[in-house]
C-alpha cells in the first residue's frame, strides 16, 4: 500500500517545485526590470551632468582664451583658480542627492510603501 503513495510523491514534488520556480521567476523578473530602469536613468543622468560640467568649464576657459589680454587679466582677477573644482563639487552633490532619492524610492517600493 505504501508503494503507490510514494510513486505519487514524485509528481507532487515536481508540481510544487515548478510552482515555486514560477513564483521566484516572476518576482525576480519584476525586480530586475525595475532595477535595470533605475540604473539606466541613473547612468544617463550622471553622464548628462558630467557633460554639462565639462562643457561649462570649457566655455569658461574658451572665453578666457579668446578675450583681449586686459579683459582676460581682469576676469582672471575675479575668477578663482579652483572654479572648475567648485562646479564639479556642486554637481557631484546634486548627483549624490539624486542617487540617494532613487535608492530610497527603490527601498520603499520593495517594502510595499507608497512611492511619492
Amino acid at each position: 500500500m505504501a508503494l503507490p503513495a510514494l510513486l505519487g510523491m514524485g509528481a507532487l514534488i515536481s508540481f510544487a517545485s515548478r510552482a515555486l520556480e514560477w513564483l521566484i521567476t516572476r518576482i525576480a523578473s519584476r525586480f530586475t526590470s525595475r532595477l535595470a530602469g533605475v540604473l539606466v536613468w541613473t547612468t544617463l543622468y550622471i553622464t548628462l551632468l558630467v557633460a554639462l560640467a565639462s562643457t561649462f568649464a570649457l566655455i569658461i576657459n574658451s572665453i578666457n582664451a579668446s578675450l583681449p589680454a586686459d579683459l582676460a587679466n581682469g576676469m582672471g582677477a575675479v575668477k578663482p583658480d579652483n572654479l572648475e573644482a567648485c562646479i564639479a563639487a556642486i554637481y557631484s552633490s546634486k548627483v549624490a542627492m539624486w542617487v540617494f532619492q532613487q535608492k530610497k524610492q527603490l527601498i520603499d517600493w520593495e517594502q510595499g510603501r507608497p512611492v511619492i
